[in-house]
């Protein structure tokens, strides 16, 4: 018979064996679910969480996860410029607090009014060089000094930035056969021409002129509108820095693949509307050259035609007799 004190010890001990147990389940149950929470928090910061959201989606948010993956920005995660997305969707998604100069640069291009400054603003920590010529520019003193809303920033040139490519990619907006097509939806828009005072020719002209045809025919070596008048650092023409500010600025702007340009030469180059007179002996002189050829290759097939119908007449006497 086991004595009643003992059988009191052995109760106590599995009792506290029992809590123990309970305590070190509840420690590893808290460690667990801690390290799923840690996991789960740092998935959704990878470009590969919110693109299984965003892909689907529609309108603005849509992103295609190919077309992104394919960006020089494919390896980031969304947060590296996406730091405080805003919804209840985004609870718990933050990346690292935006520093200083991000900050001050997404203030100085509020007038832009866009959905999310901070993102648009995130450039300047990879590119701090190219934001500071950029804060000096015609165009970022329009946006940052006379808080105009339809001054550019870094996405009305390079694009989205979840598909900016490379500038040697076809696909880039700022590739050398895109620039002016990029430029000129700005420099093209009447309102825009009306409210700067430029001309709304500029493209028109430069489409028609010798190096906007040699582009047109993929030279390579063609001149866009940023190999004269320069990108990110870009003045007014007005301005005794630009590169065509000056005439001594145009013969060494043009003397880059024109060398020895003298000021009669770069004179000849310009965006304004041609003189009434140049424009109508433009015109004759297509005609002329047009009329020229057609009476060329009419005189031609005349001339074959007339060949041909006396060789048949000829043989058809010959059968005759």
């Amino acid at each position: 018979m086991v004595p009643m004190g003992l059988f009191r010890i052995t109760i106590k001990q599995y009792r506290l064996k029992g809590v123990r147990m309970r305590l070190r389940l509840n420690v590893l149950f808290l460690m667990l679910f801690t390290f799923l929470l840690a996991t789960t928090a740092g998935a959704a910061t990878d470009a590969a969480t919110c693109l299984s959201c965003h892909e689907s989606m529609e309108g603005a948010a849509k992103v295609s996860k190919d077309k992104y993956e394919k960006s020089v920005h494919g390896s980031f995660d969304c947060v590296t410029c996406h730091m405080a997305p805003k919804g209840a969707q985004h609870t718990g998604l933050t990346g690292a607090a935006p520093d200083k100069a991000v900050k001050d640069f997404a203030a100085a291009i509020a007038p832009k009014g866009l959905k999310d400054p901070l993102a648009a603003a995130a450039c300047v920590g990879c590119h701090p060089d190219k934001v500071e010529e950029y804060k000096g520019s015609i165009h970022g003193q329009n946006v940052i000094v006379k808080k105009s809303s339809d001054g550019p920033v870094c996405i009305n040139c390079h694009g989205i930035p979840h598909y900016i490519e490379k500038r040697p990619s076809m696909a880039s907006k700022v590739y050398l056969f895109n620039i002016v097509e990029t430029c000129g939806k700005c420099h093209e828009e009447k309102h825009i021409t009306e409210k700067y005072g430029f001309s709304p020719l500029v493209m028109e002209r430069y489409k028609e002129s010798f190096h906007g045809r040699k582009l047109k025919l993929g030279h390579s070596g063609a001149p866009s509108c940023a190999s004269c008048h320069g990108s990110h650092a870009i003045v007014s023409t007005k301005d005794p820095k630009s590169p065509v500010g000056s005439v001594e600025n145009k013969k060494k702007t043009c003397g880059k693949c024109h060398p020895g340009a003298t000021e009669k030469f770069v004179a000849a180059i310009t965006h304004k509307p041609l003189h009434p007179v140049a424009h109508f002996a433009e015109i004759a002189l297509i005609i002329l050259t047009v009329g020229t050829f057609m009476f060329i290759i009419t005189h031609v097939l005349l001339d074959i035609f007339a060949d041909i119908r006396k060789r048949l007449f000829r043989k058809g006497g010959d059968h005759h007799d």
